[in-house]
């Protein structure tokens, strides 16, 4: 008698551990396609300021440039937070690309 509490015991408790296991698992799922769609959003705006900006006019003019610059460091922060894990050479690698490019349109 006491062998089939427990069985059916251990055997509601496992079941509600899938249930909840499995709604988890379904939330964090949706997380992640909602971080995923931020990111690809953050990288098209950066592109396409890239492509605005690629002589360098905006930042030149003093009231258009000061807007430019917090758009620009604003989309540096937001790319910060939403980056994607990569190897330690291929992350600093990209980084000086970056900054090259950030140089080139400065000047």
């Amino acid at each position: 008698m006491l062998h089939y509490i427990i069985t059916i015991s251990f055997g509601i408790i496992a079941s509600i551990s899938g249930v909840i296991t499995f709604y988890a698992l379904k939330r964090i799922n949706n997380y992640e396609a909602i971080i995923l769609n931020i990111s690809n959003t953050i990288e098209n705006i950066k592109h396409q300021l890239k492509l605005i900006d690629d002589k360098g006019h905006f930042e030149a003019d003093d009231e258009v440039g000061f807007f430019f610059d917090g758009i620009k460091q604003l989309s540096n922060q937001l790319e910060e937070l939403f980056e994607t894990e990569v190897e330690d050479g291929d992350k600093e690698k990209k980084k000086k690309e970056e900054q090259d490019i950030f140089r080139h349109t400065r000047t």
